[in-house]
């Protein structure tokens, strides 16, 4: 199983993962035009594409990805709030299969209509992504993992010293979004022993350290492959 970010940050969010036979998309959050330059115009190979909510940012060529004739799937809650009635539903908990890809949706906590991530099995190989964007906090124990995908979007000083943000806009990246002391916290608790790679998604630009936290992760998990993904 192969996971490549195609832009992970607050203008847009895409995803790629592929076994080399079948190609899903996660997230639709930039422009299909940028899409189709950003896979190298291979969207024509994509067999479907699975959003976690209806921010603009995780689904913004929702409609034309559709129009492609790509099926897009997202959660009753979602479909409905972006007036997207051809869209596929998926009920959490439920899998969708695509190739050899077994696609399973849970809820995650989020400012939105019913947000989901994603839990995704190779049939063939037995690898297994965990993906979770946009979300609070996560309460799962993931079962062997393989490759974790997950949102770590801010750091509590960073926020709290930052003069350009409205109070209440602090407060609502406090309510919906992970925190990377939470981050490192889910993980610690999480069995990590199968695990090849953690990517890091949707970085905020102005209260976010990359090269403070990468130092930091390789502390708390020596020997662990951690990636932030690039914008």
């Amino acid at each position: 199983m192969i996971f490549r970010s195609l832009a992970s940050s607050s203008r847009g969010n895409a995803y790629l993962v592929t076994d080399t036979d079948t190609t899903i998309l996660l997230e639709c959050g930039v422009s299909y035009k940028q899409l189709e330059k950003r896979t190298g115009y291979q969207m024509a190979n994509v067999a479907a594409c699975f959003i976690t909510h209806e921010h603009k940012d995780h689904c913004a060529a929702a409609g034309q990805v559709i129009r492609h004739g790509i099926p897009l799937y997202a959660s009753e809650g979602t479909a409905r709030a972006l007036g997207l009635g051809e869209a596929e539903i998926i009920v959490p908990g439920e899998s969708v299969q695509i190739g050899a890809l077994r696609v399973m949706a849970f809820p995650v906590v989020h400012d939105a209509a019913q947000p989901v991530g994603y839990l995704i099995d190779d049939l063939r190989t037995r690898e297994r992504l965990f993906f979770a964007a946009d979300t609070r906090g996560l309460h799962y124990q993931v079962t062997r993992p393989t490759y974790i995908a997950i949102e770590c979007n801010y750091e509590e000083s960073l926020l709290e010293r930052s003069e350009r943000i409205p109070a209440m806009l602090k407060e609502r990246i406090r309510h919906s979004h992970f925190e990377v002391s939470d981050v490192i916290r889910w993980l610690h608790r999480q069995d990590l022993s199968s695990v090849l790679t953690v990517w890091l998604l949707h970085l905020s630009a102005g209260n976010s350290n990359e090269e403070a936290w990468m130092r930091r992760f390789q502390q708390e998990f020596p020997g662990l492959e951690v990636r932030i993904c690039p914008e």
